[in-house]
């Protein structure tokens, strides 16, 4: 990338479906969520309703119309799943090596699953997704053997200039930490990383989140720093492995970040953009104004203006940014 990338500031006037959505959060209390599941109290009925699981450890169920669009094959990586999605019809030949957020403490939702298949459908490209092992069970040491593993196998078969790295929250911050890794360790680098909503920074220690937290009806500071601390062990929590914002970013991939304003990780976002500007940089940022964390992989609007974005970078096309009708 040349320059300093592309700014695309969403403005609109926040869709119905979108209020009505960050209402439920707040009326069902999901800001408690990582508390709950880091006492392991999580309400069921608030686990199947907003993410599709029976219980957290356990992944999500594919759904049918991700089956019958794409062939489905697992392997495996320090003994845990990956799965590998194919079009049925007309494969692209990129990759997206999907990392699944969920606080490095939740399986993959079947959210993720309906995302993940709308950007098969837009860009025909194969993903491949590691079932990477969970904290507090497991530590970060054990998800980066997971899924450089994983990785690193998909790289013995394809060219990695058609790989894109991508994922979001925990997962986006896990992408990050690792495409930093792996130009350390001289191996082969994506064309691109694209990460949504990304925990930059499990300390959760940015002032200005206290601003932010208050229209966030998703992520709640006591549980992250909870789940922060189970994911990262014994191990300084401002290791760029961990916390990928007190990594170097230099000779990285081209990097886009899509970001919602009423998600206190916004904080963290605009700090990381604010620095490779700094330090004369190239970085995409799309920021969605009042949209929640990760507001990408639900049913709502602004998620498919999102989407039809990511995809239009993963093809590689000429990006025509949507008119601001703000």
């Amino acid at each position: 990338m040349e320059g300093p990338g592309i700014r695309y500031f969403h403005r609109e006037t926040l869709s119905n479906e979108a209020a009505d959505f960050q209402k439920q959060l707040y009326e069902n209390r999901v800001k408690g969520l990582f508390v709950a599941v880091m006492a392991n109290s999580v309400d069921p009925k608030l686990l199947k309703q907003l993410a599709g699981m029976d219980n957290i450890t356990t992944a999500a169920p594919i759904p049918q119309s991700l089956s019958d669009l794409c062939n489905i094959t697992t392997d495996l990586a320090k003994n845990r799943t990956v799965w590998t999605l194919t079009p049925r019809n007309a494969p692209s030949g990129k990759v997206i090596f999907y990392i699944h957020g969920g606080g490095y403490v939740m399986n993959i939702t079947s959210r993720h699953w309906v995302f993940l298949e709308d950007l098969c459908r837009h860009t025909h490209a194969t993903i491949v997704i590691p079932d990477y092992p969970l904290a507090p069970a497991s530590t970060w040491e054990d998800v980066y053997a997971c899924v450089e593993t994983a990785y690193g196998h998909l790289v013995e078969t394809i060219a990695s200039d058609r790989v894109v790295v991508m994922g979001d929250s925990a997962g986006g911050g896990l992408c990050l930490g690792l495409v930093q890794k792996l130009r350390n360790d001289g191996r082969p680098l994506p064309e691109q990383v694209i990460v949504l909503s990304p925990w930059l920074d499990v300390t959760v220690s940015n002032p200005a989140m206290d601003a932010i937290d208050d229209r966030d009806h998703l992520l709640g500071t006591r549980g992250l720093v909870q789940a922060g601390q189970a994911y990262a062990g014994t191990n300084d929590l401002r290791d760029f492995r961990i916390s990928p914002i007190y990594g170097s970013f230099s000779d990285f991939p081209p990097l886009s970040i899509f970001q919602g304003t009423h998600d206190i990780f916004l904080a963290d976002s605009q700090k990381l953009v604010a620095r490779f500007e700094q330090e004369s940089r190239s970085i995409n940022y799309f920021e969605f104004q009042a949209q929640c964390h990760v507001w990408a992989i639900f049913p709502l609007p602004e998620a498919q203006i999102a989407s039809n974005l990511m995809a239009t970078l993963i093809n590689g096309q000429p990006m025509i940014l949507p008119e601001d009708k703000g």
